[in-house]
């Protein structure tokens, strides 16, 4: 029957929710019973109040489970030699999506990473109210190096915050939004095309620049108006009446383009951006302008590649870093199929329910009682 499906719908939903473990400290929190599964908004809830006075940084640890926290290396010692010492700190056995709990609080956050080294990738700033995500890139060759290395990692990064800091040791979420959870990519090549720099704050690598369907030729590039959070671009032209005009605006770990001009008119540039550790690729890059007498103009750039790390410690000739794609990994036809087939699933888990719901007669004629006669007659 149908309310049969959908109480099995709703149990499978619930399965999809994670319960991962939480190590928190650096704040005081309430404790839980061992074995009572934190909700998601009761945690979020929780985090909510330590935001208001605290900044909150979780440490993402992949396929981070229980069993983790019992680890020990081969002298016998606890893989967490440093957390073992924090103080305050509460552990939550199980806690459901607890990085979703603390993205829905947070009104500010920020995305980083600590490389092989031990280091952030990106000098992280302290500030109240905001949630930097911290993932683990490294190549350990056992679960018990990586995760002694990780421990190591986080104390000496805990000690660069001077404000009030409350930490999150948790696992990382198996699925997360788009922007923050994509595959690194090789990085493209930069051959056979122009490459503009401009000190270590700003480079633009493309083999094609054209306006409405004709080639540029850019002869300068220079930035100015620089600030630590806003770059205005300016490329000169063969044309010395028109430049290319854009801004570069860091906010939240990410690098976007803005107020992109060329010949008096604005072209639209959402969704040119990327982590400032990335670059942003992209093999036909087409912006349209805003409509003027009912005709739109167009600037292409052809295998496109572009970085501001905003950054001081790169270098003036740094490499672009792993590209950024302008193609996601879920097109619009992959999400036509997945709907198609998970609305194809209903409607035969419906059938099925339906059919195991048939029952057999409950009445049969007897071959040595009275005939069963059912009168019909027509209308």
């Amino acid at each position: 029957m149908l309310w049969k499906s959908l109480i099995a719908l709703c149990v499978i939903g619930a399965a999809v929710a994670e319960q991962t473990p939480v190590f928190l400290w650096g704040a005081n929190s309430v404790a839980k019973p061992s074995l009572k599964t934190v909700s998601q908004s009761e945690f979020a809830e929780q985090l909510a109040a330590l935001l208001e006075d605290h900044m909150v940084v979780a440490f993402e640890e992949n396929g981070l489970s229980n069993k983790d926290f019992l680890c020990s290396n081969s002298q016998a010692q606890s893989c967490y030699a440093q957390l073992q010492g924090v103080s305050p700190k509460t552990y939550y056995t199980s806690v459901e999506n607890p990085s979703e709990a603390l993205r829905s609080v947070a009104a500010k956050r920020e995305h980083n990473s600590i490389d092989a080294s031990g280091k952030l990738t990106t000098p992280a700033k302290c500030a109240v109210g905001t949630a930097l995500f911290v993932t683990f890139e490294d190549a350990a060759t056992s679960r018990e190096a990586s995760l002694e290395s990780h421990d190591a990692a986080i104390a000496a990064i805990s000690k660069q915050f001077e404000c009030k800091v409350a930490y999150l040791y948790l696992a990382a979420p198996s699925t997360a939004p788009v922007v923050q959870r994509r595959t690194r990519r090789d990085t493209a090549a930069t051959t056979g095309g122009t490459l503009w720099k401009s000190t270590n704050q700003f480079q633009i690598f493309y083999t094609a620049l054209l306006y409405n369907g004709n080639p540029i030729t850019v002869t300068d590039l220079k930035l100015t108006n620089t600030s630590s959070t806003k770059l205005s671009v300016v490329m000169d032209t063969s044309d010395t009446a028109k430049q290319i005009t854009f801004d570069v605006v860091y906010d939240g770990g990410y690098f976007s383009l803005s107020n992109l001009a060329y010949d008096n008119s604005q072209f639209r540039s959402t969704g040119v951006n990327a982590p400032i550790t990335f670059s942003y690729s992209c093999g036909n890059l087409t912006l349209e302008s805003t409509a003027a007498n009912n005709r739109y103009n167009t600037l292409s750039f052809k295998s496109l590649q572009l970085q501001a790390p905003f950054d001081g410690s790169y270098k003036t000739d740094f490499a672009f870093g792993d590209s950024w794609d302008c193609v996601g990994f879920v097109t619009p036809g992959i999400l036509m199929g997945l709907f198609v087939v998970a609305l194809l699933l209903v409607i035969m888990f419906v059938g099925v329910c339906w059919m195991m719901d048939i029952n057999t007669m409950d009445r049969f004629d007897d071959p040595k009682g009275k005939t069963i006669t059912i009168n019909a007659s027509a209308e």
